[in-house]
């Protein structure tokens, strides 16, 4: 069975890991067939938004006990890390915008894979925990380092230092999830968001992420106001600018 499944439809690429029946633990072959799916997407001018989701109902219980529970000392697991690390990586700064449709229980490195993405929805009946504490250890796929970037540190501190387990609505209070459904709307609202981006230009989907993307780097205001103007100017003039504004100023 393939560890991932996916589909595309008008612009929406929805990624659905497939290990239910070890409620979707990330292994080395998940993390391959990721990577180069992700790839494909990346050059593929019909995918605009991918969305990543869980079969059954889990979204991702975190690392496969198997492989990363098998590692008994630094030697033996840091390889592993940095493999899941890298993938997130990629998500992270990835140049399309990338939706975790937190679809059941999201713990551990399942927290860190979400926290990886630009959007977060989830199930009112999910539960999201950073329960690595607990266990003596640390998040280890950058989910921390990301979790204190996008959320108040207090915030994100609670979440890490508690190890607790929280509701959707408990989490979107926290600043961790965007917006919560029910789990019969969860699919549809996600998607209602997602087509919403799909319906742009690609190229002006990708000149916004630059944006963060810059602004991740450090770069300072000033300079990046400055590449935002270069990247407008750009773009201006071209073919499809053009149609458009004749088309708006034509409107009757």
């Amino acid at each position: 069975m393939d560890a991932i499944v996916t589909e595309v439809t008008e612009g929406v690429a929805i990624v659905t890991l497939n290990r239910p029946e070890v409620r979707n633990a990330i292994n080395l072959q998940m993390i391959e067939q990721l990577g180069e799916v992700l790839d494909v997407f990346h050059d593929d001018p019909a995918v605009k938004v991918v969305i990543f989701t869980g079969a059954g109902d889990t979204f991702i219980s975190g690392g496969d006990l198997e492989q990363f529970g098998a590692a008994r000392n630094r030697t033996s697991v840091l390889p592993l890390l940095q493999k899941a690390a890298d993938l997130l990586e990629k998500i992270d700064r990835y140049p399309k915008p990338t939706i975790a449709m937190i679809n059941g229980t999201a713990v551990g490195g399942g927290c860190e894979f979400a926290i990886s993405c630009h959007f977060r929805f989830a199930s009112e009946t999910a539960k999201v925990g950073f329960v690595q504490i607990g266990l003596h250890i640390t998040t280890g796929w950058g989910g921390g380092s990301r979790l204190l970037d996008k959320l108040g540190e207090s915030q994100a501190l609670s979440m890490l230092l508690t190890g607790e387990r929280f509701s959707a609505r408990e989490a979107e209070r926290l600043g961790f999830i965007d917006a919560v459904s029910s789990p019969d709307r969860l699919r549809d609202d996600v998607l209602s968001f997602a087509s919403k981006i799909a319906a742009q230009p690609l190229t002006g989907i990708e000149a916004y992420l630059r944006l963060l993307a810059w602004k991740r780097s450090g770069a300072r205001q000033s300079q990046r106001i400055q590449r935002e103007i270069e990247q407008c100017a750009g773009l201006w003039g071209s073919e499809q600018h053009t149609a458009a504004v004749n088309r708006f100023l034509h409107k009757s």
